[in-house]
């Protein structure tokens, strides 16, 4: 009989560390390729708990690409690529440590599930293996961008084109939203900033003014990264900026001129620009439903990569357990980095948030990126980078004669605005109100256009995929949209950036991964509209498009 530990649990709810058990075993190799995982309901019944609960521990781990669903078959451990050094993360091990010494009162299941979790990756294999008698290993050790995009219907990054509504009288704006300046709280901030004025020194805010930024904000991001992102780091590593496009100015310079920059496609349209006025040479590498593509990358002779791996953009995807293997194994050779981008991970709208690439990397090749503008609005210009010891060291060395270019007293009054937990419970409120919106606009597409529309993404991020049966072609329905007073981004109008850009030869995006033919596809805001307005946009988007 299975024997479960209720004291190694410590304070995890009980889908998490049953879903971390078993993460643990596939990667350590205890559950073989292929392996098929117990039914839903054999593992509940023997464990004896609640099937919603083996629910949310098996839809995470689809959703991280641990397992994969065959329909009418069941569950079935992925193939992982061969780690070149297999441990787990410090983070996880002090995480282990601290639930195992806090464990006192043994917890209630957490019955959070995710009913409408990502979709299980396809993925083609050998037959599966018909061993049907795993069992979790429950093993205290393993109980562990800044901008909105506005690009026009000619595909490029630029302002609204002509002759179309302007934004006062746009009934829907999906490429574009106010939210979080809106339900800012901000008699907390205005008193967070009368605070800092009353209590700061002139020496505290000279540190703020430092290249790296204020002590004090560093030691908050630091905390709140530990506690919500399971990243393990020290002040010492972050470094503070007006924004993600000063920390890639940054990053150039840290990193040099003369590599070889990989960045997706379809992707951030601006980021190929930031890059290449840097003097930096730029490869545009395809996407595979399992992330970046690491064959693309291997040809390109990029020495450095920029991914979004726990949500991408503009095409949703979640880079996979295996995909981030490799990754990792990749830029283990050389002199190669990873460049993480976490622009939105804060709004994963079911089960719990995709573990960051710089959480589970032993070799320190992951450089973190992160803004405060999806949280905080586009007026905070604030990002932050959280770079591996030897990189902070450098940083200090070659760059530290910068002054910071974020303003003292935004930084320590945001410092106080976190420590106090004015910062999550901001982002918990939009979190909400986004997934609240996109539910009313979804249903609200559903009853207008029938099953001529699909979604996928949904839950994932502040942005997800509409799919439409059509004839015509994306930017022929996008213009239409706009005349009729919506603006929306076709997912075609993001690729093809290495023509606009001179990349080298051999780097061209894939074909298949987003086009002119049908279906259209079009990426939509989760907190772009009202739920009161979703109806009516809805229908004038079907007036638009019959």
């Amino acid at each position: 009989m299975f024997f479960y530990d209720m004291e190694s649990r410590g304070d995890l709810a009980l889908y998490e560390y049953l879903y971390r058990c078993i993460r643990h075993d596939i990667a350590h190799g205890k559950v073989e390729p292929g392996q098929k995982l117990p039914s839903k309901r054999a593992l509940a019944k023997q464990l004896g708990v609640s099937l919603i609960t083996i629910e949310a521990a098996y839809d995470q781990l689809v959703a991280e690409g641990y397992i994969r669903s065959r329909e009418r078959c069941g569950y079935y451990a992925c193939d992982l690529a061969p780690a070149a050094k297999i441990e787990e993360p410090r983070s996880v091990r002090h995480r282990a440590e601290a639930a195992k010494a806090t464990a006192t009162n043994g917890g209630r299941e957490n019955h959070a599930a995710n009913p409408n979790g990502p979709q299980p990756v396809s993925q083609d294999g050998e037959r599966p293996k018909s061993s049907t008698d795993y069992r979790p290993t429950i093993d205290p050790a393993a109980a562990p961008s800044d901008a909105d995009f506005v690009p026009t219907i000619d595909g490029s990054a630029a302002p609204c084109p002509q002759n179309t509504p302007s934004d006062a009288s746009l009934l829907a704006d999906f490429t574009h939203s106010t939210l979080a300046t809106t339900m800012l709280p901000y008699s907390a901030w205005a008193k967070a900033v009368r605070r800092t004025l009353s209590d700061e020194s002139a020496a505290s805010l000279a540190e703020a003014a430092s290249a790296a930024g204020s002590p004090e904000l560093r030691s908050a991001i630091a905390d709140h990264l530990r506690q919500y992102r399971g990243m393990d780091v020290s002040p010492g590593q972050v470094v503070i900026g007006a924004g993600s496009q000063t920390l890639y100015q940054l990053l150039v310079q840290l990193l040099g001129r003369t590599r070889r920059y990989a960045v997706e496609d379809p992707g951030y349209p601006l980021l190929t620009r930031m890059y290449e006025q840097q003097d930096a040479q730029v490869a545009h590498i395809g996407l595979d439903d399992s992330g970046i593509d690491i064959d693309a990358l291997e040809a390109s002779g990029a020495s450095v990569a920029h991914i979004m791996p726990s949500h991408q953009f503009p095409t949703g995807i979640v880079t996979t357990a295996a995909r981030r293997r490799e990754l990792l194994n990749w830029a283990r050779e050389g002199d190669r980095y990873l460049i993480e981008d976490d622009y939105d991970s804060e709004f994963r709208m079911a089960g719990r948030p995709i573990p960051s690439l710089f959480s589970i990397d032993a070799a320190e090749r992951v450089l973190y990126l992160n803004s405060f503008a999806k949280s905080l609005g586009a007026a905070f210009r604030m990002a932050y980078l959280v770079l591996p010891p030897q990189l902070a060291q450098r940083f200090c060395k070659q760059l530290g004669f910068y002054a910071n270019t974020v303003s003292p007293l935004d930084q320590l009054a945001l410092a106080r605005f976190i420590e106090q937990g004015h910062y999550d419970r901001h982002v918990n409120r939009l979190r909400t109100h986004a997934r609240k919106t996109q539910d009313a606009l979804v249903n609200a597409l559903h009853e207008a256009f029938g099953d001529r529309i699909a979604f996928a993404g949904l839950n994932d991020g502040l942005h997800f995929i509409m799919q439409l049966e059509s004839e015509r072609g994306e930017r022929e329905l996008a213009t239409a949209a706009e005349a009729a007073g919506i603006r929306i981004a076709p997912l075609s109008s993001f690729a093809g950036t290495a023509s606009l850009s001179g990349a080298p030869t051999g780097t061209e995006p894939q074909a298949n991964t987003a086009s002119e033919t049908s279906p259209a596809r079009f990426i939509l805001r989760s907190d772009s509209t009202s739920i009161e307005e979703s109806p009516a946009v809805a229908n004038a988007l079907a007036n638009a498009w019959t």
